[in-house]
C-alpha cells in the first residue's frame, strides 16, 4: 500500500484551543490594514486551523505546493467528508483589491486569481499521475485528488461586495465550482469556531480539575 502517513503528517494541523481567538484578532487587524498577500500568507501557515476550520472536515493544509515548478497554489486544504477525500485550491488576494467594475463585472484582478484555479486544474488533468504520486517517488501526494477539484479565492472587502457582484460570483461558483469568498466572511466563520473551540477548551479543563 503507498504510504502517504509522512507528507500528511507533516502538514497535520494542530488546533490551538485558547490561542484561536487571538489568532483570528492578528490576522483581522491585518485585513484591516490592508495587508500584503505574503503576509497573509506567513499568519495562515503560522496558523492553518484558521482555514482547516472553515471546511467540515479539514484535518490537513498544505501552503505553496509546487505543481511541477510551474504554479504555486497559496494552499490547498484537505477535506474529508463521508464521501471521501476533497481537495480545495485556495487562492489568497489583498484585502483592497478591487473585485467588480462600475459597470458590475469582475475587474482583470479578480480575473486573473480565477484564471490561477483553472490553471492549477488544468495542471494537474494533465500531470495526473504526478499529482497524486506519493513524494517520495517523485510526485505530489495529492493522493485520488479530482482534476476538477473546488476552489476558493479570497479576496476584498464584504463592503465592496454589491448585490450585483453577489449575482455575479454566485454564477461563477455555480459555473466554475470556484468560490469567491471575502476577508470578512472568513474571518467571521474563523471567529465563530474560535469562540466555538476556546469554550470547549474551557469545559475540559473545568472538568479535569473536577476530578482532582
Amino acid at each position: 500500500m503507498v504510504d502517504y502517513s509522512g507528507f500528511f503528517g507533516e502538514h497535520a494541523v494542530r488546533l490551538e484551543h485558547f490561542g484561536f481567538p487571538a489568532a483570528v484578532s492578528e490576522l483581522r487587524a491585518l485585513v484591516d490594514a490592508n495587508a500584503c498577500e505574503e503576509d497573509l500568507q506567513r499568519h495562515l501557515t503560522r496558523h492553518p486551523y484558521i482555514l482547516s476550520q472553515q471546511f467540515g472536515h479539514c484535518h490537513h493544509v498544505f501552503p505553496k505546493v509546487s505543481l511541477g515548478g510551474r504554479y504555486e497554489p497559496d494552499f490547498f486544504c484537505l477535506n474529508i467528508p463521508s464521501p471521501g477525500k476533497q481537495w480545495i485550491g485556495v487562492e489568497i488576494e489583498p484585502p483592497g483589491l478591487s473585485v467588480v467594475t462600475k459597470a458590475g463585472r469582475r475587474t482583470a484582478k479578480l480575473e486573473h486569481a480565477l484564471q490561477q484555479v483553472r490553471d492549477w486544474r488544468a495542471w494537474v488533468r494533465e500531470n495526473l499521475s504526478t499529482a497524486r504520486g506519493v513524494p517520495q517517488k517523485g510526485g505530489i501526494g495529492l493522493e485520488d485528488i479530482d482534476p476538477d477539484f473546488p476552489g476558493w479565492v479570497i479576496v476584498g472587502r464584504r463592503a465592496n461586495f454589491t448585490d450585483k457582484f453577489n449575482e455575479l460570483r454566485k454564477q461563477i461558483e455555480r459555473d466554475e465550482r470556484i468560490l469567491v469568498r471575502s476577508w470578512d466572511g472568513v474571518l467571521d466563520w474563523a471567529d465563530k469556531r474560535a469562540t466555538h473551540w476556546s469554550r470547549h477548551a474551557v469545559t475540559l479543563v473545568g472538568k479535569a480539575i473536577g476530578r482532582d
